[in-house]
């Protein structure tokens, strides 16, 4: 593994950085970004897995959430994303998005073009399913009441094989009180959900651009986006993997390591 460095973009934007270099990939975290305060240990930790689907020997930027904005939409979090392409990556970069990254990065594409060589959306595409905004809303609701231990159930069955939602779901009971503690404010897991509901992606174009979409036949979040889009991005590169659900990255890493690195 590559040495990682952390550290905030914007005075409010924390990321980590592997390897050293021109050109680094940007990868724009998925929902733990902002659902798990954004510390030093968890960075790194985010980034050793996300080292997983990366290319071999690939530095990149791996970027978080602001734990605390003062204003928070999905164009609000692009627009930071935009201006840390401009001053800290030359201007023009290969962007990576996942899961809830992967919404943002579409949105920095479509409006900011000229500074995105590649887009990449790994578990994910321009928009959720209308299953996953369904579960986003019940996601919103729980943090709003502050029942972060419902919240965290509703992932006991994101995962393909039964052992992994088990695993997980004994994980939440037996170190509770450990994840409480590393848990961004029910506030701020509101106000990222909710950001999100509030986002129409209708009408967005990404002429010009190279695109890669890769996620699972079965993803819980994108399900029906992603089957959408060899129809909707027709110069696109879609990698679908049957029988596989939003943890695809997690339960089928060399397949999405070998589409990125193809398309990269």
């Amino acid at each position: 593994m590559q040495a990682v460095q952390t550290g905030k973009f914007l005075d409010r934007i924390p990321f980590a950085k592997v390897g050293d270099g021109p050109d680094p990939i940007l990868i724009i975290n998925g929902g733990q970004g902002f659902m798990m305060r954004p510390e030093t240990a968890r960075l790194a930790n985010d980034a050793n897995r996300m080292a997983r689907i990366m290319p071999d020997g690939q530095h990149f930027i791996l970027l978080g959430y602001n734990p605390f904005p003062d204003e928070l939409s999905v164009h609000c979090i692009a627009d930071d994303v935009a201006a840390i392409i401009k001053t800290q990556l030359g201007g023009r970069c290969r962007l990576v998005g996942v899961s809830y990254g992967a919404v943002v990065a579409s949105n920095v594409a479509a409006r900011f073009p000229d500074r995105v060589a590649k887009l990449a959306l790994v578990a994910g595409a321009p928009a959720f399913s209308s299953h996953g905004r369904l579960l986003i809303a019940q996601q919103a609701d729980l943090a709003r009441k502050g029942e972060l231990v419902q919240l965290l159930a509703q992932f006991n069955s994101v995962f393909r094989r039964p052992w992994f939602n088990l695993l997980l779901s004994l994980r939440i009971r037996l170190t509770w009180a450990k994840i409480r503690a590393k848990l961004s404010s029910p506030d701020t897991i509101c106000r990222y959900l909710n950001a999100m509901l509030d986002y129409d992606a209708t009408g967005l174009s990404f002429d010009g651009i190279e695109m890669l979409v890769v996620g699972g036949s079965r993803d819980q979040f994108f399900g029906e986006t992603i089957r959408s889009c060899k129809a909707r991005y027709p110069h696109a590169c879609v990698v679908i993997l049957e029988r596989e659900t939003h943890m695809a990255p997690v339960e089928r890493p060399s397949d999405v390591k070998a589409a990125i690195t193809s398309f990269i």
